[in-house]
């Protein structure tokens, strides 16, 4: 049953003789304590004629201080603010309230650490929250011990992706110049495109079929892979760009899919320094490699043919051009046509050859670069 402010006033008056106005300030301070709520401290005239009223009240005011400063702490614990002082006081719970502060305190020092990664605290001084806690903290240990493997199986795993990458990009590249390789990469696919000052190189080992029916396949082979890997780098260190090899047939070209003003020039000094390894290594071998060399500048047609094997290869009457070159040339010579002539003739010797008969094409003026 419910407690009235009346009820309290009438018991009180029971034991003391006081005035109804005195006993309504003492009702409607414990009624508000009974109904959670602050009361102000109660104030009687200074010279009250009872007192031992005056000593009741002084209790009961000792008691509202207390009992408010209390309840203005389980506030403030309550929004989780942890940092306050202590009152003092005989109330036995604010010292019950003392203790809980530090407990909580600490336990926010121990949430702190494992937030920082240490999952190794462990609280056991609050009962079955404390069981809890170490529950959730060993948990967490092992949850992050968990996503800690599987970054590191996740970052193994990025390794091997992007070296296996790096191979195909690699592999790419040995088959595709820079350029059309980074279009099919980001678009899937690449356009044909038309080059207007191209210098294309066509080379061919001389006696080729009499040579390799003599050879042991696999000699042939690493012959072949020898000279041409010598070849690819002389002819990119000046710029140039090897296109394919078909058989003993070598064919590189400087001023695409990249454009090149030196084109010209580069692509003779390609053929000069690949002349210049094959006579060196014809000094200490066994197998004596001669190739003859044609050269002719032009408009050239790019692009890649196939869907499942990628081949980029180039379309024009410039390449055919400079395969008659090619074929009018002598064995460890370099031949070049009047277009490729007039383009470096101040920047490289020459022996013009006068013209030549060219199957298809007539009579064509020719010139040989002095090594």
């Amino acid at each position: 049953m419910p407690i009235r402010r009346e009820t309290i006033g009438l018991r009180i008056a029971n034991l003391i003789h006081v005035n109804e106005t005195d006993i309504d300030k003492i009702s409607e301070a414990f009624y508000l304590i009974l109904k959670g709520k602050t009361p102000s401290p109660i104030h009687l005239s200074p010279d009250h004629p009872n007192n031992e009223l005056m000593q009741a009240v002084d209790y009961i005011n000792q008691f509202i201080g207390e009992y408010n400063c209390f309840a203005d702490l389980i506030r403030t614990v309550s929004r989780g603010q942890l940092d306050f002082e202590s009152p003092k006081g005989t109330m036995v719970i604010l010292q019950s309230l003392k203790n809980l502060q530090a407990n909580l305190r600490h336990l926010t020092w121990k949430t702190q650490q494992i937030a920082g990664g240490d999952f190794s605290q462990k609280v056991d001084f609050m009962g079955d929250f404390s069981i809890a806690f170490n529950s959730m903290a060993l948990q967490l240990k092992e949850a992050f011990e968990k996503i800690k493997l599987q970054n590191q199986q996740l970052t193994e795993a990025n390794e091997i992706i992007n070296q296996e990458k790096e191979k195909s990009d690699r592999l790419l590249l040995n088959i595709l110049p820079l350029s059309v390789a980074e279009d099919l990469k980001r678009d899937g696919k690449t356009i044909p495109k038309s080059f207007q000052d191209v210098t294309v190189f066509f080379s061919d080992i001389v006696n080729f079929t009499e040579l390799s029916s003599a050879l042991d396949p696999k000699v042939l082979i690493e012959d072949l892979n020898v000279i041409f890997t010598a070849f690819d780098n002389i002819v990119e260190a000046n710029g140039c760009e090897r296109i394919k090899t078909i058989g003993d047939a070598y064919l590189a070209v400087c001023g695409m899919p990249e454009p090149n003003d030196n084109h010209a020039e580069n692509m003779i000094r390609s053929a000069i320094e690949i002349l210049r390894f094959l006579d060196d290594r014809n000094r200490s071998s066994q197998i004596k490699w001669e190739i003859r060399i044609g050269i002719h500048t032009g408009r050239v047609v790019g692009g890649v043919v196939g869907v499942k094997k990628y081949i980029y290869d180039i379309f024009g009457d410039t390449i055919n051009t400079a395969s008659r070159m090619e074929i009018c040339s002598d064995p460890m010579r370099i031949n070049v046509s009047e277009t490729t002539y007039n383009l470096v003739m101040d920047r490289f010797t020459f022996v013009e050859r006068g013209d030549v008969e060219v199957k298809g094409k007539g009579r064509m003026r020719m010139f040989f670069v002095e090594t």
